[in-house]
């Protein structure tokens, strides 16, 4: 699917200089897939170390055949890095804590980073098991204005 990433729940202005020290950070969420080297590339994300993975088991994601049109949530697949699971209509609140299996825009984990949502659909469709189509929100705004 493409390289997995950890962000870490730690902001700070000065230099990590041990990277060592961030094994006692927690995550700020759990792995999510996305395209690292583009943005290594271009400066706009810095490698500042790197750690041995040791003990590495796949995390689990969730994924949905959803309906484009409607925002309904179809059959709920669960990914555990080697094939899918069928899970049914409805997460239960523990599967609901998983990512959502998508290879995430580096945009989108910045966006992730900075407000601690998920971008569209996603949050929606594994917390209210649907979401508001685009184009159906679009259609209510201009009806506000």
């Amino acid at each position: 699917m493409g390289p997995l990433i950890l962000v870490f729940n730690l902001i700070t202005e000065r230099q990590i200089d041990d990277i060592q020290k961030l094994i006692n950070v927690k995550p700020l969420f759990p792995p999510v897939i996305t395209g690292v080297n583009a943005m290594t590339r271009t400066g706009n994300w810095k490698v500042i170390g790197k750690l041995p993975v040791e003990n590495f088991t796949y995390p689990n994601f969730i994924r949905n055949l959803y309906d484009e049109k409607t925002g309904k949530a179809g059959i709920w697949l669960l990914w555990d890095g080697e094939k899918n699971i069928r899970i049914g209509r409805k997460l239960s609140d523990k599967q609901k804590k998983l990512e959502y299996l998508v290879v995430w825009s580096p945009q989108d984990v910045v966006y992730r980073i900075e407000t601690g949502t998920y971008p569209f659909p996603y949050g929606d469709l594994i917390v209210k098991n649907e979401f508001e189509p685009r184009k159906q929100k679009m259609q209510k705004e201009s009806q506000l204005s």
